[in-house]
């Protein structure tokens, strides 16, 4: 009673998660390309919706480069706030945190200036600019 003699799932092994993450990373990039077909078809927010998909499935695959010109093509085809922002605020800040952790002070002020470029285009965005 009260779930005191439930059988208790084993946790998986190391091995078996590793596994489990190849799959993914596997079916999540495969998504992000089917999606990629499907937006050389579209234009104006369908684009940018299929883009920023795309993006995230890819920032979730932890494919970052591709991910950042996903969202980077969102926002050259639709001015918009929402997903690519976010996405690419994530991935900008990952990136110059993984150069400065490496003392690649050329790619960390590269993404740091990605940043920046950014946010004044958010805040332009906001003024009506």
């Amino acid at each position: 009673m009260f779930g005191r003699h439930k059988k208790r799932d084993k946790a998986p092994t190391m091995h078996e998660e590793a596994e489990e993450n190849v799959q993914n990373h596997g079916e999540l990039v495969a998504r992000a390309d089917e999606l990629q077909g499907r937006a050389r078809e579209l234009v104006g927010e369908e684009r940018a919706n299929v883009l920023d998909e795309r993006g995230e499935l890819l920032k979730e695959a932890g494919e970052d480069d591709l991910a950042i010109a996903a969202f980077e093509e969102s926002i050259e085809t639709s001015k918009r706030m929402g997903v690519a922002y976010r996405g690419l605020t994530t991935l900008y800040n990952r990136k110059r945190s993984e150069a400065a952790a490496r003392g690649d002070d050329e790619n960390m002020k590269l993404y740091f200036d990605k940043l920046q470029d950014l946010m004044q285009s958010s805040k332009d965005m906001l003024r009506g600019k």
